[in-house]
């Protein structure tokens, strides 16, 4: 009799279990619906929940406090808490949930309610964002595109690196289209990057989204941000990133000026003093944190637009004094201060040396493979001949002791260039 009666318990208890999810998931929706606005969620151990204190303050009495069960749900003040021992049970059934959907004609509102609470559990399910997107783009509607991006903030918040939610930002696209004012949705935009990268750093793909939004700056908007970057660099000087954003910035600057003839000199002008603050400034970063390899990239890419630059001035313009002359000047006093850096224990200097010496080595070498407008073709040999002339006389031989004696291996390449190959087998 007892073995009957266990076993009727056991029966029972299994067929609750069966309902369980999909009363869950009922409860995970009207959740997500009741408060639009939640902007955090946490998966949390179900011992956890016992801190929680999930008395309801009695203002919302239409919001059954089943829904905020201790057990498994808790929200307050936009912030939801799901335990971690429904996360199964409570996925399977919103996955069949969307599938049922998406089958089934005219559904479009239950759609977008199941695969919201899915896409919450499981980001990475690209098919349920792109059911979304072809609800979205059936018909234009600017409260669902900026709810949209609210459920990708949401989801990035826990998840900041997840591909498919930077990708759905497409929305943003979708809104230039029917707006011609972007500034305060932009400036969101550069917000929330700046948030998640201080939170999970080298997040690429939330620079590169960052990057994305260059071309619906105006002007204004471009010098701002340029200016708003320089501190965040100077903390994260490790994190290719940022300069890789600051790199797209100064792009931009140069495809304005050459969009725009109105006020070409007064623009160009500006662009000249610019270039020249940032190469200012990233020495200085260079001095102060030493073998750091970004920013001497960040350096490449300065120095290569800024030589051409300089090229087409005096092709057009000779003067006495030449500004080539002199940037060739600085750069190899640049790498003459490098090598006498003070050793320490931690071998910076010793990487800051073999940068600053494959950086005046990539540009001897660098310089008759890069394109320059027919003007200036003239030109490349004598700048060619001044960075060998300067390098011979201020820190030439230093140079070859370090690409031979100071180089890692995957940096032999360069001895090679430089016909060192016997040099630095002695060395060895």
């Amino acid at each position: 009799m007892k073995l009957q009666q266990q076993e009727s318990a056991v029966e029972q208890q299994q067929g609750g279990e069966e309902k369980l999810p999909e009363n869950l998931l009922l409860y995970f929706e009207q959740i997500l619906h009741d408060d639009p606005l939640i902007d955090e969620v946490g998966f949390l151990h179900p011992t956890q929940f016992c801190s929680l204190d999930c008395a309801r303050d009695g203002d919302s009495a239409s919001q059954s406090t089943e829904f905020h069960c201790a057990r498994y749900f808790w929200c307050r003040d936009h912030k939801l808490a799901i335990s971690a021992e429904i996360l199964p049970e409570l996925y399977h059934a919103a996955r069949d949930a969307y599938y049922n959907a998406r089958d089934a004609p005219l559904s479009r509102t239950n759609l977008m309610r199941h695969t919201k609470a899915l896409l919450i559990l499981c980001p990475d399910l690209l098919t349920a964002w792109n059911s979304r997107k072809m609800v979205l783009s059936a018909l234009y509607d600017f409260t669902k595109l900026k709810d949209e991006l609210q459920l990708c903030a949401l989801i990035l918040s826990y998840s900041p690196k997840n591909e498919s939610t930077w990708s759905h930002r497409w929305v943003i696209k979708q809104v230039a289209e029917q707006h011609q004012d972007m500034l305060e949705l932009i400036g969101n935009e550069s917000i929330l990057v700046k948030e998640i990268a201080e939170k999970s750093k080298m997040n690429y793909r939330a620079w590169r989204h960052r990057c994305w939004l260059i071309p619906y700056m105006t002007r204004k908007q471009v010098l701002d941000e340029l200016n708003e970057s320089t501190r965040w660099s100077e903390l994260h000087v490790a994190d290719n990133c940022c300069f890789h954003y600051r790199r797209s910035l100064l792009l931009a600057l140069l495809d304005n000026f050459f969009g725009n003839e109105e006020d070409s000199l007064s623009w160009e002008s500006d662009i000249c003093l610019l270039w020249k603050e940032e190469l200012r400034w990233d020495e200085m970063l260079i001095k102060r944190y030493q073998g750091r390899e970004s920013l001497w990239n960040h350096r490449r890419f300065l120095s290569h637009l800024w030589i051409q630059h300089l090229l087409t001035v005096e092709g057009n313009w000779p003067a006495t004094t030449s500004q080539m002359d002199m940037f060739v000047i600085q750069e190899i006093q640049l790498l003459s201060e490098c090598l006498h850096d003070p050793v320490d224990e931690f071998e910076e200097s010793r990487v800051q040396a073999e940068l600053s010496a494959l950086y005046i080595m990539w540009i001897t070498k660098a310089i008759s493979s890069w394109f320059y407008p027919a003007s200036c073709l003239s030109q490349v040999p004598d700048v060619k001949g001044k960075l060998e002339e300067r390098l011979h006389f201020a820190s030439m031989g230093r140079l070859k002791d370090v690409l031979a004696g100071a180089c890692r291996p995957e940096k032999r390449f360069w001895m090679n260039l430089l016909n060192l190959a016997d040099q630095s087998s002695d060395v060895q």
